[in-house]
């Protein structure tokens, strides 16, 4: 064990050296590119400011706007893209969250290959053609989903969480939409979006893979330059911290019981940003480890599982505990996860829990650090979120100058136990 934590952070050492360049290209889109030898590959994540928040009154319109990316473009069927990413084993695929909206690529680099997977990608992702077709089938697709999530206890109880903690922001609806919400949705509608939010300025684009900086320019330029310049969407509200506690019984006719504790969070310019990261791993972030999961699952054997976290968005998202328990169990569940949170608010951890928290993140840090599509992903998470561009480089740095007292301070600033949402989704 001792080699393993030792080799993880010689591994974290050298990847903290990761050469992260940056630029704006002429349009006004951020770019941010890693040169990662090796593997003849490159992953580019176009990362659009245009994502469920940017919904507006028309719930679900910016999922739909992005899924129908790649179904048709000025020169091409639904049909021919695929083939033709396929014809040059290119991967396209797009993803829609409440900020970010995705439109993703991996392509080899070989030349043939990248310059035609190039070209379809800027033709869909720059000329794209919104077919009355297409937007039926997805919204069919789309309504079947909801149906789904209908009968799923765990998506009840996210969705109705999300809608109590977000009370009033851009962040409470789902992406998806409504029945109602969807069936008012039309081609002007996506065509409208795109052309507010699918614009150079609203952009950060990602690229990760064994090609030159040279090269890496000329692809951002080749993207930036088929899009309008636009402009850089305002930033929503900030989420409003609750002003009272809520405690929401959903019935439902399950074997157990869905339980959530939690409330408004942090976004990633957070003073304590570090400190409440590294205390939630020790807390509930680390699996099995944890302090919850010691409580709950290992001393009382009330849940197979229980988790902690930040959701760290634009706009704060929010701090949770999850878990599943029987639903004769779920009032003593609930009991005992607060209490330990509250313990942990009162009492501050070992300096071994600290510590063991430290090597773990270390560890997991450096194992992420060693995949180009985690590489991208933090790339776009730095670029989109105006993070500094330094913050891989000295992340494992600032976890390990946080004491005891900084993690009990920081969670007693942020955490208010009168103001808690416990939200239950089961019978009980």
């Amino acid at each position: 064990m001792k080699f393993l934590i030792i080799f993880l952070l010689l591994a974290t050492q050298a990847q903290a050296k990761l050469d992260i360049m940056h630029w704006t290209t002429p349009e006004g889109a951020k770019v941010l590119f890693a040169q990662t030898k090796g593997l003849p590959m490159l992953d580019i994540s176009l990362n659009f400011d245009a994502a469920s928040s940017r919904d507006g009154a028309k719930f679900g319109l910016a999922t739909l706007t992005n899924s129908l990316l790649g179904t048709a473009s000025k020169y091409h069927s639904q049909e021919q893209i695929i083939e033709l990413f396929e014809s040059v084993g290119a991967q396209f695929s797009t993803h829609s969250l409440k900020d970010m909206a995705i439109v993703s690529l991996r392509t080899l680099t070989r030349q043939n290959n990248l310059r035609k997977a190039l070209d379809i990608l800027t033709e869909v992702v720059t000329q794209p053609v919104f077919k009355h077709k297409y937007l039926n089938r997805e919204k069919k697709q789309t309504l079947r989903s909801i149906k789904a999530i209908q009968q799923s206890p765990t998506s009840i109880a996210s969705l109705a969480f999300d809608k109590a903690v977000f009370a009033g922001h851009p962040y409470e609806h789902a992406k998806t939409g409504t029945k109602a919400s969807l069936a008012n949705i039309s081609i002007l509608d996506l065509t409208q979006h795109y052309q507010t939010y699918y614009v150079a300025k609203n952009l950060t684009i990602a690229l990760v893979g064994d090609i030159s900086k040279t090269k890496a320019k000329q692809i951002a330029r080749q993207i930036s330059h088929g899009l309008n310049s636009g402009k850089k969407a305002q930033s929503n509200p900030l989420v409003k911290a609750l002003k009272k506690s809520q405690n929401i019984h959903i019935e439902f006719p399950s074997k157990q019981t869905h339980l959530l504790i939690g409330q408004t969070g942090i976004n990633r310019a957070h003073s304590d940003y570090y400190s409440l990261y590294l205390g939630n791993h020790i807390l509930g972030g680390s699996g099995l480890t944890s302090i919850l999961s010691d409580e709950i699952r290992e001393q009382k054997g009330l849940a197979y599982s229980v988790v902690s976290y930040f959701t760290k968005m634009k706009s704060n998202g929010f701090f949770l505990i999850k878990l599943q328990t029987k639903n004769d169990q779920a009032d003593q569940a609930q009991k005992i996860a607060i209490k330990t949170l509250k313990n942990f608010l009162n009492h501050p951890i070992s300096n071994q829990q600290l510590q063991d928290g430290k090597d773990n993140i270390a560890g997991v840090f450096a194992l992420e650090m060693a995949s180009n599509a985690n590489i991208l992903t933090h790339l776009s998470i730095i670029g989109f979120y105006d993070l500094p561009f330094d913050y891989l480089s000295r992340f494992t740095n600032k976890i390990e100058n946080i004491s005891t007292k900084d993690i009990q301070m920081a969670f007693n600033r942020l955490i208010n136990m009168d103001k808690l949402i416990i939200l239950g989704v089961g019978q009980f």
